[in-house]
This record gives structure tokens, sequence and C-alpha cells, in this order.
């Protein structure tokens, strides 16, 4: 069908009547622009040689062999004889033709050098005498403007050389020589535009037949038993091919590679009607006969004809096309009589495509300009062309397609009763054994519950296993710490009643000396005294000290040895922050601070030491209050104490946070705070214990977690963390 689409248009191209009056014997005269430009095929003659000079304008070639270069090589054995030789034709132009911008446009079977009025306008491959050393050239109607001379006559010369090669070839994949074409600017436009359109016309065709190739070659893939979408992969994949060829030929200049691709084309065009051929046998369940195999003999014999034999032209494909569409027509409607709901899709898609190729060559054969016009911007010569391709193409997928849903549809069905059979099978299987599994289930949930309880058992038993080697850690380690801390006690003792009895025996010197002695001696006595009083006062506060730090280390030695109860940290938080506000205000009653509690009226009951859990409030309370008291006698009056308290229940933990707006911490001293006998009070004011003692009970005995978060001179926030039941929560940041 392609090959006859092919062949009416380029006898519809032949016949396109000339527009300029000629003469064997006399100059042509060249009066109007026709809409399809000016063919200049008459007026030329032919020189056999090589002479330079006859490129000038002034060479006589009244004498030389009249000659029609648009015919084949086969058709001008003189030039294909020749070999090297010259063309000259003399016209005339009349003067609203010079008014216009005239291009030239050449096709040529040749290597040549094209000459207007003696100067060399283009050279299109490579001349030689030499015939193997000839690399002819394909230009593509390149257009190549020309400026006519002040004189009456117009002389364009060629010289040329022919390819031996040529004379291989039918003058179907040959089919001329040399041709030129006058037109104008408008002219130019158009066949651009009308080759443009052709080209995506064949780019879209290839894409079509390409994407068909992809979906069937899925379809075979996902069922490999129905072998007609394998062969129809190869026809979709032929077409493309052959699409492509046709649409990026005039883009090849190489005329070995030209004809090649030209040839590819017609092979993969005929070869693809012998491959829906077959993929309609194996969609239609046909046994291969003569008949097929007789068609490969054919394919073979019309691709030789045409290719090599110039008498037959293009008939070869045309025949050989019309008995592969009689056998497509033949196993159609031999399916139809046993199928008609689904053959008939592929009937449809055949009658489509030849009604419209009917239609297409009747308004070629009388009225050609028709096929010229544009409907929504494609020319109806485009239009025709999709549906007369892609109609039996698409009727043959929209069948595979169906016969595809339908064996998925049959495939469900028989899966679905499969999986019925199984229902059944499984429902007496499930019978026979229900007293079996109701027997086990019972054994397996006993199983499961003792396993459970000897689970729970043997946790309480490591739980209390490391509580009482905890316990004997801590117990051995508070004995120790506290025999030591008793040692030291006693002699520290000893050393403030000692400072304290010798101040009062210094007191009691001091008042009788001072009476009978002189002036100077009183001096003297009374600095003495004085000096030894302050030494002492030191002895006592130091002591002090120690023994506040001994205190601490005893408190320390008792971790671990409450007893947990449920306590709500709410009101122990309250109770200690309060405590602490007012133990602080009877140092210091001119302090006054906020106090902010935020808590989680869901906190509930959790099981603490409530002894040491407010040990460690306290202690966090005390410093905060430390804090801002510090930051308010270092700042201006607008600065405002304030300490916050806040209770959260989260996800499988309880946080209490305490957060004071003071002095903050210096970040190069965060990571010691935990650390025994580490203060950043002054001398006298800390033991460097309370958030050592703070962290072991939240961290070793409760399990949790202590976290700091501050900033120097701006706030300080810790978060004691308790491990909970999962209760999740999304409470906003409160910031102070």
């Amino acid at each position: 069908m392609k090959a006859l689409f092919l062949l009416l248009g380029a006898f519809l191209t032949i016949t396109q009547i000339a527009s300029a009056q000629t003469s064997a014997n006399s100059i042509v005269t060249l009066k109007h622009m026709p809409a399809e430009g000016i063919l200049l095929d008459q007026g030329w003659r032919f020189q056999v040689g090589d002479d330079p000079r006859w490129a000038l304008p002034n060479t006589n070639e009244q004498q030389w062999q009249p000659i029609d270069p648009t015919l084949s090589l086969h058709q001008l054995p003189q030039v294909q004889q020749a070999g090297t030789g010259w063309l000259r034709l003399r016209f005339r132009v009349s003067p609203d033709l010079r008014q216009q911008a005239l291009v030239l446009r050449i096709s040529q079977y040749a290597a040549s050098e094209i000459y207007f009025n003696g100067r060399l306008l283009r050279q299109y491959g490579t001349l030689s005498t030499d015939p193997t050393r000839v690399q002819p050239y394909w230009p593509d109607d390149e257009p190549i403007e020309l400026q006519l001379s002040e004189q009456a006559d117009q002389v364009l010369a060629v010289r040329f050389a022919t390819w031996p090669r040529f004379a291989l070839f039918s003058d179907f994949f040959v089919p001329l020589f040399f041709q030129a074409r006058l037109e104008g600017l408008t002219q130019v436009v158009q066949s651009n535009q009308m080759e443009a359109t052709y080209k995506t016309s064949d780019m879209l065709l290839f894409g079509a037949f390409l994407l068909l190739s992809v979906l069937h070659l899925a379809f075979y893939l996902y069922n490999p038993s129905q072998r007609a979408n394998y062969f129809f992969t190869l026809y979709t994949l032929a077409g493309a091919i052959s699409f492509a060829c046709t649409g990026f030929l005039d883009e090849v200049r190489n005329m070995d590679t030209r004809i090649g691709v030209d040839i590819l084309s017609y092979v993969c065009l005929q070869t693809g009607g012998i491959l829906v051929v077959r993929a309609l046998y194996s969609l239609f369940n046909v046994p291969l006969g003569y008949v097929y195999r007789g068609l490969w003999v054919a394919n073979f014999l019309s691709l030789w004809l045409l290719t090599f034999v110039n008498q037959f032209s293009w008939y070869p494909t045309v025949g050989f096309m019309l008995l592969v569409t009689a056998e497509q027509l033949r196993l159609t409607l031999g399916a139809l009589q046993q199928t008609k709901q689904a053959a008939g899709i592929i009937a449809t898609g055949f009658a489509i495509s030849l009604v419209l190729l009917l239609l297409y060559g009747f308004i070629g054969r009388y009225n050609e300009e028709l096929l010229q016009l544009k409907v929504m911007s494609l020319p109806l010569r485009t239009i025709l062309t999709f549906p007369v391709f892609l109609s039996p193409v698409l009727a043959i997928s929209l069948y595979l397609t169906r016969q595809f849903a339908w064996a998925s549809r049959l495939l469900e069905i028989k899966l679905n009763q499969v999986r019925n059979l199984s229902q059944q099978m499984l429902e007496q299987q499930q019978e026979k054994q229900l007293l079996l599994a109701q027997q086990n289930e019972t054994l397996e949930r006993k199983v499961q519950q003792r396993t459970a309880a000897l689970q729970k058992t043997l946790h309480n038993l490591q739980a209390t296993q490391n509580q009482l080697i905890q316990r004997e850690k801590m117990a051995s380690l508070g004995e120790l710490t506290a025999g030591i801390a008793h040692e030291i006690q006693n002699p520290l003792n000893f050393v403030k009643n000692f400072s304290e009895v010798a101040t009062e025996l210094l007191s009691e010197l001091k008042d009788e000396m001072l009476t009978e002695q002189t002036v100077s001696q009183k001096t003297f006595t009374c600095d003495l005294v004085g000096e030894l009083t302050e030494v002492l006062e030191k002895i006592h506060h130091h002591g002090y000290r120690a023994g506040s730090i001994v205190q601490g280390m005893l408190e320390h030695a008792r971790i671990g040895t409450g007893e947990r109860a449920l306590t709500d940290l709410n009101a122990l938080a309250d109770e200690f922050m309060r405590l602490s506000y007012q133990g602080l205000r009877a140092k210091n009653p001119d302090f006054s601070a906020k106090l902010t509690t935020d808590f989680d009226p869901d906190l509930g009951l959790l099981e603490v030491v409530p002894q040491d859990m407010g040990r460690v409030l306290l202690n966090l309370f005390n410093n905060a209050f430390y804090a801002v008291c510090k930051r308010q006698a270092q700042e201006s009056k607008d600065y405002k104490p304030e300490v916050l308290v806040r209770t959260i229940r989260c996800s499988n933990a309880v946080q209490i946070v305490v957060r004071d707006n003071g002095t903050g911490i210096p970040a190069d001293i965060v990571s010691k705070i935990y650390q025994p006998f580490f203060t950043t009070k002054p001398a006298g004011q800390g033991t460097g214990l309370g958030l050592s003692l703070s962290y072991d009970i939240i961290t070793k005995m409760h399990k949790g977690n202590l976290i700091v978060d501050t900033q120097e001179g701006q706030y300080t926030e810790f978060t004691v963390s308790l491990p909970a039941d999962e209760i999740t929560c999304d409470l906003p940041a409160y910031q102070i």
C-alpha cells in the first residue's frame, strides 16, 4: 500500500504542466512563475569533455547535442558513457520575473559544479576523470540565490561526473540524472513548509509504529503463547524502520548510504507485509502452506526486480503488495465466518484503508490542488495518509488487545475457580482437624500462660537481684563513707569547740591584761589578741564548712535506702518550691521573686522515693533562687526574678522542668556540674554535692535522666525525666 501511495504521488508530479515555453533550437524564455516553480527540462545542450572555458557565457553551444537531463541515466546512455562532461542552458527572463528574487534548486545523481553566467555557485561532491575517485552528492534541493546579469541571455552551465555504480540500480532508485528548478521566495517558503509537513508525517507514523511495537512486545512477553503478538511486533518494528528511512532520506548526502537507506525502506515495507500475514496465520490458527512460502519467494523476486531491473519500475512492489493484501483479506474473511465480531474489527480496518486510498487516488487524479488544502493547519494529503497506514495496524492492535483482555478475564475466572476449590478443600481439612486444633490451642494457651508467668517471675527475680546487688554495693559504700565521715567528724568537732573556747579565753585575757599595762603595751596586746581571734574565727568557719561536707557525704551514703511509694509530684514540687523560697527569704528579707507553676492535671501518681525526690527538687529550687538573687544584685531595678516549675506527662515518661531567668551557667563548665565537690558558688557557700547527689538519685535509683539547658546571663533549665506508663502528650513550650 505504501509503494502504491508513493508511486501515485510520483505519477501526479510527472504530469504537472510546464510553465516555460521551450524549443529545441531556440533560447528558452521564462515569462511567469507558476505555483510549483519552473522545471528547467528543455533547452539543455550536452558536450563530452572537460574544458573549463565552457563555463563562460560567450561559449557557443549551438553545435552541442540537445538533451533532457531530467531523464534517468539508463535513458541517457551518452551521459553514462561520457563519464565527465558539460551541460549548458541559455534562457531569458521576462521583466516581471526580473523583479522577483529567484533561487535555483538542484537534484542530481552525480557530482557537479554549478556555474551561472560564468560564476561558480556550488560544488556538489568530488569530480574526477577517474570514475573510481568520483564521489556523488545529494544536494536535497538546496536553494541557491541567482543574481541575474544585465544582458538578456542568462547562461546556466553544469560540469558533471557520473558514478559507475548508478548503472547497477533501476530507475526506481536512480530516477533522474540532473534536475534544476527555478522558484521565487513564495515557492521556496511553500516548498519548505510542505517538505516539513511530509517529514513530520513520516516521523509521526514512525512514532506510532514504534509505540505499537513496544506495546505488542509487552503483550508477547506477558503471554508468550500468543505468537501473533510476536509477529505483529516485528511487523510494526519494520514499519517504523521504513518510515524512519523515508523521513531521514533527504538528510543523507552520501549516495551509497542514500540508496542503501531507500532500498532498506522498501525491504522493510514488503517484509512487514509478510509479517502481517504471518501474524494473521497465528492469530486465526491457520496452518502455514504453499501460499505463505510463495509470498516469501515473491518478496525476494519483487525486491530484486524493483532494485536492479528497469523495465518493471514500481510494478513489482505494487504487484507484491496486492498479493499480500489479497492473502490478508482471504484470512480475515475466512475468520469472519467463524468469529464475526472479532475478525470484523480487522476487516473494518482494511476497508477503511482501502476506501481512503481510492479516495486519495481519485482526488489526486482529478483535483490535485485539493490535496494541498489545509484543514487545521495540516494538508489534506497528510490527513488522509495517517488513517491509510494506521487503520489496518490499529485494527489488528485492537483485535490483539481485545484477545489479550479476554485471555486475562478467562485467566481471572479460572483463578477464582481454583481459589474456590482450594477454599472448599481447606474447609474440609479444617473440619477434620477442628478437634485437634482446639486441643492444641488449649494446650498452647496453657503453655503461654505458664511461660508468661515464668518470664514474669524471672523478670522479678532479675530485678530483685539487681536491686539487692545495687543496695549491697551502696550499703558497702555507705558504710565505708559513713565510717570515714564519723572518724573525720570527731576531730572536726574538737577543732570547732577548741576554736570557740580559745576565742572566749582570748577575750578574757584581753580584759584582764589591759588593766595593768601601759598604753603602748595595751596597743600591742590588742593587735595581737585581735589577730589570734581572727585566726580562730577562720579555723571555726572552715571547720564548720568541713562539717557540712561530711554531712553531705553521709547523705550521699544513704542513697537507695528509702522505700518507693505512689507520690503526687505536683504537690511535692509545689511544697518544696515554697519551702526553698521561704528559706531564702528568711536569710534575705529584701528578696522577692515571681513563682510560676504549670502542673499537668492528668499527671497522676508515680512510684518514687518521696524523701529522695524531695531532696532533688529542693537542690534545684535552691540553685534557681540563688541564681535569680545573684542576677538581681548585679542588674538594674528593671529585672524581675522568676522561677518556673512545670510537670508534663509524655509518652513513657513524666517530666519535671525547673527554669529560672538568673545568671545561667558558663558553657565551659556545664559538663562539670554533676561532678562531686564541684561548685560555682563562692567559697563557704556551697559543698558541690547537691547536683551530684540529685543526678545519682534520678539516674541510678529511679532510672531516669537529668538534663540541663542554659545560656549564660539569660536562663537555666533543668529537666527531670522519670519512666512511666505509655501516655502521649503534646504541650506547647513555656518560656519565661
